[in-house]
């Protein structure tokens, strides 16, 4: 029988495969990239080390943007930063401490001695709109930290706890940054200035309600107003049949910042995870729907009132398993939604959607060039919505993690155009960028 899991990994399936002392390796740079981690990148465009400098181009292409992830190091966590080009393609430009730890714990479906190695949430990292300032969490130190993005690359700015245990996903809007804390189940917040500097909201931590399971829940969101929060709470893997009740939480935000109490809806799915916003405010939430069945898996659509109340719109099948990552595109009529795989038949793969008007789900079709991959995890959209960047971390002991690349065409068709080197570390996490 198929053992799912969640939105990660088949623990079952992994565990026979790879065995159990390979799901316990500690996340440490790898040594392909510990001899580029003094390269620098320049917002402005040009790409230099100390000792060259290689212009605007870098033999390749103008560069346009950057995207970022961490390792989830539960010794010493890092970010990877990464150039991207006008061509779609990423180079990796600079790693830096965090100054905080990575986490590790059980979740559902990877529940290996010592802990999964990867976050299994949306939004470990989080990137202010202008791209000027960089949020990570540190689930096993409780903390979080900002960084500067500046001429000469990222610069550590400030580091502040969590307001609670096992921060896990963050969202920003203005200059109001919430946390989500799975452990302690609950939300926090606080406000930071150009700098980076942090300060916690008084009256801004809120707990979680409805069925909450400590270290269930997966993300938290802004909706495209500021004024509503959005949390997203897995079902009890224990219940036979799984249930989607009170499974996604919405807080009020007060002019001052501080959210008010939640409010607890139910789900279409009994495992909604990740969630993005279109532009018309709809909610585009990924669901797992049977943890037994191989590509049982749903993506939901909600319309959200200006209280902050969750109406359910549709579903349309993911066509793939455990799916678990939202992007949309910034004009709003297409949705990827990457499901996961970890080991399943259908292997790792992208579901595209495009949105009506009314927030209403068509599925058109599936990517599974990289179905072979044991599991893809974070996205991210370009700034323009021309490339779509898929994470594929390793949970293997001594194995790599790299960054699959996508051109988005018409019709929301995806074309996979290349990969990073399989040179970043067991244990990545988040991906944000521009």
């Amino acid at each position: 029988m198929f053992d799912l899991g969640l939105c990660r990994f088949n623990s079952i399936r992994l565990l026979a495969v790879f065995g159990a002392a390979s799901l316990i390796a500690v996340a440490l740079p790898g040594a392909a990239l510990a001899h580029t981690t003094e390269r620098k990148w320049e917002p402005g465009g040009s790409m230099r080390s100390e000792s060259n400098h290689t212009g605007h181009k870098d033999g390749r292409s103008e560069r346009v943007g950057a995207a970022y992830t961490q390792s989830n190091d539960p010794t010493a966590n890092t970010v990877y930063a990464f150039d991207r080009y006008a061509n779609g393609k990423l180079k990796f430009a600079q790693s830096i401490a965090t100054g905080g730890k990575g986490g590790l714990q059980p979740q559902p479906g990877c529940d290996p001695p010592g802990g999964c190695p990867i976050l299994d949430t949306q939004g470990e990292v989080a990137l202010t709109s202008n791209g000027k300032l960089l949020f990570v969490v540190n689930a096993g130190s409780n903390t979080i930290t900002s960084f500067k993005v500046s001429d000469d690359g990222l610069k550590r700015r400030s580091t502040i706890d969590s307001g609670g245990q096992f921060p896990n996903s963050l969202t920003i809007h203005g200059n109001l940054l919430y946390v989500l804390n799975a452990n302690s189940a609950n939300i926090a917040g606080f406000t930071f200035n150009a700098s980076g500097a942090m300060s916690a909201i008084s009256g801004s931590s809120q707990p979680l309600v409805g069925t909450v399971i400590p270290g269930l829940a997966r993300q938290i969101g802004f909706d495209n107003t500021g004024k509503t929060l959005i949390a997203t709470l897995l079902g009890n893997p224990g219940l036979t049949p799984p249930v989607a009740t009170q499974s996604i939480n919405s807080f009020p935000v007060a002019a001052g910042g501080a959210a008010g109490p939640g409010t607890a809806y139910d789900a279409s799915s009994p495992f909604p995870f990740g969630f993005a916003f279109d532009p018309s405010n709809h909610l585009i939430v990924s669901q797992v729907t049977d943890l037994m069945t191989p590509g049982a898996g749903k993506t939901g659509s909600y319309s959200l009132s200006s209280t902050g109340a969750v109406t359910q719109v549709n579903a349309a099948a993911s066509s793939g398993t455990a799916p678990c990552w939202v992007s949309i595109t910034s004009d709003g009529k297409y949705a990827f939604v990457v499901n996961t795989g970890g080991g399943a038949p259908d292997g790792s793969t992208v579901t595209r959607y495009s949105i009506a008007a009314d927030g209403s789900l068509t599925e058109l079709g599936s990517n599974a060039e990289t179905k072979s991959e044991f599991a893809k995890t974070d996205s991210l959209l370009s700034s323009d919505s021309r490339f779509l960047y898929v994470l594929a971390p390793s949970v293997k002991d001594g194995d790599t993690s790299r960054i699959d690349e996508y051109k988005v065409g018409g019709g929301g068709s995806l074309t996979l155009i290349g990969q990073t080197p399989a040179n970043m570390p067991v244990g990545v996490s988040g991906l944000a960028g521009r």
